[in-house]
């Protein structure tokens, strides 16, 4: 048998596309023996249906089925630790607005009564003996123990977006077992908005240096056991595609000679139509003179929203749907509740490759789009979810907006002026190349890919 054994644990379909479809793992397999556990709950994660798990041979895969209940009771521990080192991080020059973002937060998920219990129960003394209580009440989920128990594994590894069925699970095992563990985090926020009750990781793998700081910050944990290797799911970025600017269009069924803008939908849509309308009359006055505009609808988008109409049963003359998205739009729009679409990042690649551009509500492609050194529109739709730009308090956005080559606009009035800006931005190499650099803050540029890296990290825990 080669090398160590390595039990990998997803318990999310995101995991999957960010991690496995990526090939995150492959170098890690080239010399230990890995194993992939997988958390069933059909209702939240159709492994049957997940296309990147067919990447993996069966042999190597094992089943959980922790209940959701546990989750439950793990994430009133979670809010209590949250509160706690919220309070901390700002006695140590932490974000008072992002404080306020949280708070506002959780009196919406669990009422104002519950918050001031669990700040109640973060208080010294009181937190010590609550989080026993929860430890020795709990314990670890029966499943986790068999396969750990069954495999005996030398390290843990975890992507995560810093909460679900696992995370406690393994920092409970980890410390019983002494095996080290090992999370990768997933998304821009989750470092600034979690907290870890039941301990800490050996080492945490974070995007780059804005998650590096919110770790230390928010997370409380020790900047040795921090590492920086940019992210998974974009290391398909370092390769532009092979196609050229005419084959592209094509594939995305645009004109090439036009300059084209990306609008990236939110999972809050309910404005989307109303901004792609005042898009397509620009065009048509020649205001946004020579362009056309692609919606990309958000994979994780909900039906339609009170007063949103439907794209498709609209006119459009200079406004297009990403064709790779349009069955997925239909079918989310007909059954009228949330549907996750595992878009390839392959097809983003090239989508951000074509367009000129980027114009979206706060969602993770204004991230990717600096990589790429497109320009970005960053909007806050004033009847939407995000209603404006003082409101917007969530810290990984509010740093972002602070960067100056970042265009911003909270008011409707102002999108098409602001896009006006936006068009004569495109094509400007030094604009470009300060996105780039921009860029660094949040995703570290590294030659190595994120799975060598990785590769030589376990190598050095074991």
């Amino acid at each position: 048998m080669k090398g160590k054994k390595i039990l990998i644990f997803i318990d999310n379909d995101i995991m999957t596309r960010h991690f496995i479809a990526s090939d995150a793992f492959n170098e890690l397999e080239e010399n230990n023996n890995v194993i992939y556990v997988i958390n069933e709950d059909e209702k939240r994660f159709e492994f049957k249906k997940n296309k990147a798990l067919r990447k993996i041979k069966s042999e190597r895969i094992r089943f959980t089925k922790v209940p959701r209940v546990r989750t439950g009771w793990w994430h009133l521990l979670t809010v209590i630790t949250l509160f706690r080192l919220q309070r901390k991080a700002l006695k140590n020059n932490g974000n008072k607005k992002h404080y306020e973002s949280i708070l506002k937060f959780e009196i919406q998920a669990i009422g104002k009564k519950n918050v001031r219990l669990a700040k109640i129960a973060g208080l010294p003394i009181i937190y010590q003996l609550i989080r026993l209580i929860f430890i020795v009440k709990l314990g670890i989920d029966k499943d986790v123990l068999r396969v750990i128990n069954s495999e005996k594994p030398d390290l843990l590894l975890h992507p995560s977006f810093l909460n679900g069925y696992f995370i406690n699970e393994l920092f409970l095992s980890a410390s019983k077992f002494k095996i080290p563990f090992l999370i990768l985090v997933n998304s821009w926020d989750n470092p600034s908005c979690n907290a870890f009750p039941t301990g800490m990781p050996d080492k945490l793998v974070v995007w780059g240096e804005q998650m590096r700081k919110h770790a230390i910050q928010y997370l409380g944990i020790e900047d040795k056991k921090i590492e920086c290797f940019g992210a998974a799911q974009f290391e398909v970025y370092k390769k532009p595609p092979l196609d050229n600017r005419k084959k592209l269009a094509n594939f995305f069924e645009v004109d090439p000679d036009k300059k084209i803008l990306l609008y990236a939908g939110v999972g809050a849509s309910g404005c989307e139509t109303i901004y792609l309308k005042l898009l397509e009359e620009a065009i048509k006055k020649n205001i946004l003179e020579n362009c056309h505009v692609i919606y990309r609808p958000h994979p994780w988008r909900k039906g339609l929203a009170e007063k949103e109409k439907d794209f498709l049963s609209l006119d459009w003359n200079h406004v297009s749907i990403d064709p790779s998205m349009k069955d997925y739009y239909k079918n989310v729009i007909k059954s009228k509740k949330v549907q996750l679409f595992l878009a390839d990042y392959m097809i983003s690649n090239k989508l951000l490759t074509l367009v000129d551009a980027v114009i979206s509500p706060l969602s993770t492609m204004l991230i990717e789009s600096m990589i790429k050194g497109k320009p970005v529109l960053a909007f806050f739709p004033e009847s939407g979810h995000y209603k404006s730009l003082k409101k917007m308090d969530n810290l990984h956005f509010a740093e972002f907006l602070k960067i100056k080559e970042v265009n911003t606009c909270y008011f409707e009035k102002d999108f098409i002026p602001i896009c006006e800006t936006l068009v004569k931005q495109i094509n400007d190499d030094n604009f470009s190349n300060s996105l780039k650099k921009e860029a660094e803050f949040f995703i570290t540029p590294r030659s190595q890919s994120y799975g060598s890296q990785l590769a030589k990290l376990v190598d050095s825990m074991l």
